[in-house]
């Protein structure tokens, strides 16, 4: 066998895998000094909903998925009018399987403080995110770049900088 068609033969079956979409599975929120929450793919479903967009390679893509504060809310993380002060001195942390970790200001990712939403997605301009994304990507609205935007989503972490 050549070693073209051998790399062929390799390459392909590996690039139809990384367009297939991933099976969502649960996502963990643990809040400092509480108990860790565990949010299925079904409860993520359940929580208000909203798109977010950025510019990859000058391309626009749109995420739709859960709004990040539902899930924090879910896990007791104050927010609306009660978030100020002290709470504010909070940050969040998320990780994605691959190691990336990001990390916003508890104030960002709530809609008093902004307008534009903070997402959990699931999807891609309409399309379940594949294996390369998937199976959650936080994506924020108005970011110019995806920089911060952690793909294969495996937890969120909120807690107080000391």
């Amino acid at each position: 066998m050549r070693p073209t068609f051998l790399l062929a033969a390799i390459v392909a079956p590996l690039a139809a895998l990384a367009a297939t979409p991933v099976l969502a599975q649960d996502l963990k929120v643990t809040v400092q000094g509480r108990d860790t929450v565990v949010l299925t793919p079904a409860d993520l479903k359940a929580l208000p909903r909203a798109k977010a967009t950025f510019t990859a390679h000058g391309k626009q893509i749109t995420y739709e998925g859960a709004l990040l504060n539902a899930a924090l809310r879910r896990a007791g993380v104050v927010s609306g009018d009660r978030l100020m002060g002290r709470y504010l001195n909070q940050v969040v942390i998320a990780k994605g399987s691959d190691g990336f970790t990001s990390t916003y200001s508890l104030g960002e990712t709530d809609p008093i403080y902004r307008a534009n939403p903070v997402i959990i997605a699931d999807s891609k301009d309409g399309q379940p995110l594949d294996a390369k994304e998937g199976p959650y990507r936080l994506v924020v609205d108005g970011d110019l770049r995806p920089g911060r935007s952690p793909r294969m989503l495996a937890s969120v972490e909120v807690k107080a900088v000391q």
